[in-house]
């Protein structure tokens, strides 16, 4: 598998409540979803920058939901998985990166 060199997403979370939202970025420059320990690696900065993007705009994505952090983050979590390429998706799914995501 070739080495992802592009930043996931610039995340448009779309324009909820009428203003786009900032967009959410994760650094995958370099990572390999085919080398070992490249997936969690990846998993854990997308955990950290929906934790960090939702701590300072989740109202813009889950304004019903603005005292649990939780449903923001889950969100964003998944819509940085599906921003990964599909070429490199299965290995990061296979290595275990998803399952990572998914916890708490």
């Amino acid at each position: 598998m070739t080495t992802m060199t592009a930043m996931l997403g610039l995340m448009l979370v779309g324009a909820l409540l009428g203003d786009p939202a900032p967009d959410m970025r994760v650094e995958a420059h370099g990572l390999d979803m085919a080398r070992p320990g490249d997936p969690m690696i990846l998993a854990g900065r997308i955990q950290a920058a929906s934790r960090d993007w939702c701590a300072a705009h989740r109202a813009f994505l889950t304004p019903d939901s603005v005292g649990d952090p939780r449903v923001c983050e889950r969100e964003m979590r998944r819509r940085a998985s599906n921003a990964i390429p599909r070429s490199q998706r299965l290995a990061f799914v296979r290595a275990g990166g998803q399952t990572a995501l998914n916890r708490p």
